[in-house]
């Protein structure tokens, strides 16, 4: 009789009991399980059995586990079993997420503009952080992006190399689903950021629209949706997004902008929206066709061309990255926020925390917080990207049931502390921050 394994109350490695399997896909399963040493649940990443997959578990495990970021899905944990059959069985642990992936959000249609910006603003950060640790995730779509209550997580690291790392999969297994995978990749060039960047483009592309530029399931079909081009964007984005998703977008990995670019541009986007939302608008856009086609080079991947595989997607014009208004604060109403403030539009930031003066109510608290946050983001003393990720925490609370909000207050004190770490905002303005928070959670 044939046993079944893995199942439900396997042990891995005298510690990890397996309790329900989440999801299955070609190389892995997801199960939630319980780390009966330390008593929490975690996620447990079985991939199959080839020798190839088992090199591939245990990069994810060394790459994922040296990228510590708020949107980057943490590795606890990698080990090794043995299956019934005597055969080898690699396996990552992994933090247990709460919320849906990317993928399952979409499955019930597009986004709006604002909330594509602000999902896309903190997907680039995550990307940007793990490329200035010069590691390239290669595989970004919405099914390896979920989104948690404390904002989004970047999964499966199991492709990924390191920036110029040579590409000799001549086989494809390794390059991804079809419908993301960057035109350089079926070239066999060495590892690069701007791959990463493709996939994000990707992922904006089918946040507003539904769909991927061209949603297909094999590298026969992307031929064939390649030869008669893309879908479009809709036109009721705002023309600088617009152009932002197609730079991201460009057939020539040098064109493409970096992920820090990326991630900058949507935060201003999304921050906008968020204060006063522009009112859509038309435009002509005078770009070339987005569906032309560069030849295939005859030097491609065998299987690549086979499929008839040709990269696509013109260059767009770059165009600045409109940034809206913040609200006015109680002392002085600042500028608009801007990517760089110049010296005459830079607000003095407060240098010292607030006075002890007790909020009347939760409702009072929370705006305070949020006036220091959007004071700093004008000030230029706290990050377009780092404020947003902020202002997402702190708007539900006045909403909020009064015994979450000390919990919810510690998560933003420790996402202000993190955050300062890595140079988010000034040390100064992290004091001001965590003083207006203790009396968030005094109220």
């Amino acid at each position: 009789m044939d046993v079944v394994w893995p199942a439900p109350g396997t042990v891995l490695s005298l510690r990890y009991r397996l309790v329900t399997q989440l999801s299955s896909g070609g190389m892995s399963q997801v199960w939630r399980a319980e780390d009966e040493l330390l008593g929490r649940p975690v996620a447990i990443k079985l991939p199959t059995s080839s020798a190839e997959v088992v090199k591939q578990a245990f990069t994810e495990a060394r790459t994922t586990a040296r990228l510590s970021h708020p949107h980057i899905a943490a590795v606890h944990d990698y080990g090794e079993t043995k299956r019934p059959d005597g055969s080898l069985a690699p396996f990552v642990v992994m933090e247990l997420l709460d919320g849906p992936s990317l993928a399952a959000r979409l499955a019930d249609g597009p986004l709006g503009w604002p909330e594509a910006a602000r999902i896309g603003a903190q997907l680039a950060e995550g990307l940007a952080a793990a490329h200035t640790r010069q590691v390239v995730h290669r595989d970004v779509k919405p099914g390896n992006v979920m989104l948690t209550p404390g904002g989004v997580r970047i999964l499966d690291f199991g492709i990924s190399a390191m920036v110029g790392a040579p590409d000799d999969d001549d086989t494809g297994a390794t390059f991804g689903t079809p419908a993301y995978v960057a035109p350089e990749r079926l070239d066999g060039k060495p590892a690069e950021p701007a791959t990463d960047v493709y996939g994000l483009g990707v992922v904006l592309f089918e946040m507003v629209t539904g769909d991927p530029p061209y949603p297909v399931d094999t590298w026969e079909e992307l031929a064939a949706a390649r030869a008669t081009g893309p879908g479009a964007l809709p036109e009721s984005l705002p023309p600088d997004l617009r152009a932002l998703i197609e730079r991201c977008l460009d057939v020539s990995p040098d064109r493409r902008p970096s992920a820090a670019e990326v991630r900058d541009g949507l935060a201003a986007f999304a921050g906008a929206a968020a204060t006063a939302p522009p009112q859509p608008r038309s435009f002509t856009s005078g770009r070339a066709p987005a569906h032309t086609v560069a030849m295939r080079p005859s030097g491609r991947r065998p299987w690549a061309a086979r499929a008839g595989v040709v990269a696509a997607l013109l260059a767009a014009a770059a165009v600045a990255i409109a940034i809206g208004a913040s609200p006015e604060r109680e002392e002085a109403a600042p500028p608009p926020p801007s990517a760089s403030p110049t010296p005459a539009e830079t607000v003095a930031p407060t240098t010292s925390p607030p006075s002890p003066e007790a909020p009347d109510d939760i409702g009072e608290a929370v705006d305070r917080v949020t006036s220091e946050v959007e004071a700093g983001q004008a000030a230029g003393t706290i990050r377009p990207d780092v404020a947003l990720d902020l202002l997402n925490l702190l708007r539900p609370l006045d909403r909020a049931d009064p015994a979450e909000i000390p919990g919810r207050v510690e998560q933003l004190q420790e996402k202000v502390r993190t955050r300062v770490g890595e140079g988010g905002l000034t040390e100064e303005q992290a004091d001001v921050l965590q003083a207006r928070l203790a009396e968030l959670a005094a109220a």
